[in-house]
């Protein structure tokens, strides 16, 4: 009985089912947990909307495809040994090129430097490979069955270069991660989860922000809410129009049906809001898009202009009209409208309080966002 060769094939496939498993289980986790609004946005875009992703299905899929393509190599390449790992670098670069999804997707740039970083790679490899079999590098055996022997470290710190490799080459725009995940969310209706996502980064922009005022006023929670997210953009941005604020899954029209009409073409969002209001086509959210809008383009006389019209101004306002109220009282010496509330009255003096203590702009900011981040008094006074 032969038991070197029982060995040696007791290492290699000890070596080719290490490799496999870690490869797969990075495919998988990396596809379902980070890659699947990447993936949904790309296969709505590239189907015109007619087909949509199953990050699960999909998952499955795409990692079988790619070890059945890495299982293709093996047995062309036929490396062995502590270069098996090479075998799963096609399907690494596959993986790669399928998940680098960023905004330019949405003007048809999704490639990117794939188009002359892929065949490059590809080729840079080809000549690795064509090396090791044409000089015999590789080694034909190994030696005695080991979980843990030399030859199986080299290809797990292989694999671990390559899939560096995928991660890395991933777009890392976070607020296009946060916008895509929120539109998924919006399209099967989990509002909650949408307003969930990204709720711990200062990171936004005018996209973002456009579909926070959209889930928090399905939810009826705008004017006690949209603070306490990092704002960004105008009252321009917070209904979509393709050249500016848009949607690139969730569908621009069921913003407007739940606003009460879409526009026939490009306008300023607040005169248009408002003109549904005059034609008694606007819901109950519109109020909130018209009053928020003006907060966050800081226009406080026209908000107390509005606000009468809308709600009746007591203690039962939400919470940032009563934070926006005290700030217009103190800073109007002839205000139209006067508010006090004794808490905000107190927490405001507080605020006027701790900004005197400190001379330089960056140290305020900095001790104002510890205890005020949240306000409408700190988007007003610090979000520039």
């Amino acid at each position: 009985m032969n038991f070197n060769n029982t060995d040696t094939k007791n290492s290699t496939a000890i070596v080719k089912v290490a490799c496999a498993i870690v490869f797969c289980l990075f495919s998988f986790v990396y596809l379902y947990f980070y890659q699947a609004d990447m993936l949904s946005v790309a296969q709505h875009i590239l189907s015109g909307g007619a087909t949509h992703y199953d990050r699960l299905i999909g998952a499955v899929v795409i990692t079988s495809s790619l070890f059945l393509l890495q299982t293709g190599v093996s047995s062309l390449c036929r490396l062995s040994g502590k270069y098996h790992a090479l075998t799963f670098f096609p399907s690494a670069l596959v993986l790669a090129v399928i998940t680098d999804i960023g905004p330019g997707i949405a003007g048809g740039h999704g490639l990117g430097f794939w188009l002359w970083l892929g065949p490059l790679a590809l080729l840079l490899w080809l000549g690795i490979v064509f090396i090791l079999s044409k000089y015999r590098l590789y080694e034909g055996s190994i030696p005695a069955a080991r979980v843990f022997s030399r030859t199986l470290w080299i290809n797990m710190m292989a694999m671990t270069v390559m899939l560096l490799f995928v991660g890395l080459s991933a777009d890392g725009n976070s607020v296009f991660h946060y916008r895509m995940k929120m539109e998924r969310c919006l399209l099967q209706g989990d509002i909650d989860k949408a307003l969930e996502t990204g709720m711990e980064s200062a990171e936004t922009d005018a996209d973002l922000t456009m579909l926070r005022v959209y889930a928090l006023a399905r939810k009826g929670m705008l004017g006690d809410r949209l603070f306490t997210y990092p704002v960004a953009g105008t009252s321009d941005d917070i209904i979509p129009f393709e050249e500016s604020s848009h949607c690139l899954m969730y569908p621009n029209d069921s913003i407007y049906r739940f606003l009460g009409a879409k526009p026939a073409h490009k306008v300023k969002a607040l005169p248009f809001l408002q003109r549904l209001v005059r034609r008694s086509m606007a819901t109950d959210a519109v109020r909130d898009y018209i009053l928020c809008g003006y907060l966050i383009d800081r226009n406080l006389d026209a908000f107390i202009y509005y606000l009468p019209q809308y709600y009746e101004v007591n203690d039962s306002l939400p919470k940032h009209y009563r934070e926006a109220l005290i700030l217009y009282t103190r800073q109007r010496s002839n205000p139209v409208l006067v508010y006090h509330n004794v808490v905000m009255d107190t927490d405001f003096d507080d605020l006027q309080a701790l900004e005197r203590q400190y001379n330089t702009e960056s140290a305020r900011r900095r001790k104002v966002f510890g205890q005020y981040a949240g306000t409408y008094w700190w988007y007003y006074k610090y979000m520039k």
